[in-house]
């Protein structure tokens, strides 16, 4: 073993037949990569607002969170006044199945499908008026955004965006 000195630190040189090996002590130790996708801030985002009950009321904007594994999905809840259409999306990583989310626009109470997207892209969106399942402009009154796993074992970070958009008004409605 031969030991040289290297600035204030110490750097090891092992020697053997025909290897080496060196440690230096002089540069700061690299971190490894997480094991898990998404990560404790995320996860903890909105929480608890995995049932219908417990859906977290948000406003317009863009949102980060996460689905943590386990068959976990969230809950928001948004509120209609009946003059506007919705839009909401998420995006996150697919990767090869492992992070795949969807997202349904529900009735307040969880029970009915408005819209929804289940592909198995890295972005899911609906639509009301405009989605594939609603055609016609929302009542006033709640609904909610559905983010929830392929499979139970996806683990995956989203950004939500959820606005409201401006529904043409037929000119023969009166």
């Amino acid at each position: 073993m031969l030991l040289r000195r290297v600035g204030t630190l110490a750097a090891l040189t092992f020697l053997c037949s025909g290897c080496s090996l060196i440690l230096d002590f002089d540069k700061p130790p690299v971190d490894a990569a997480p094991d898990s996708p998404v990560n404790d801030t995320s996860c903890m985002a909105f929480e608890p607002n995995d049932s219908p009950a417990a859906a977290m009321a948000i406003t317009p904007g863009d949102y980060t969170a996460a689905i943590c594994g386990g068959g976990e999905s969230d809950y928001f809840k948004i509120t209609v006044t009946g003059t506007e259409g919705v839009l909401a999306r998420i995006d996150f990583a697919n990767r090869n199945g492992a992070g795949d989310l969807d997202l349904r626009l529900l009735n307040g109470d969880g029970g009915q499908v408005r819209d929804e997207s289940r592909t198995s892209a890295d972005r899911e969106e609906v639509m009301c008026p405009g989605g594939l399942t609603c055609n016609s402009p929302l009542a006033a009154g709640d609904y909610l955004l559905h983010v929830l796993p392929f499979n139970a074992a996806v683990q995956s970070e989203y950004m939500l965006h959820f606005e409201f958009t401006t529904v043409a008004v037929d000119a023969g409605v009166d």
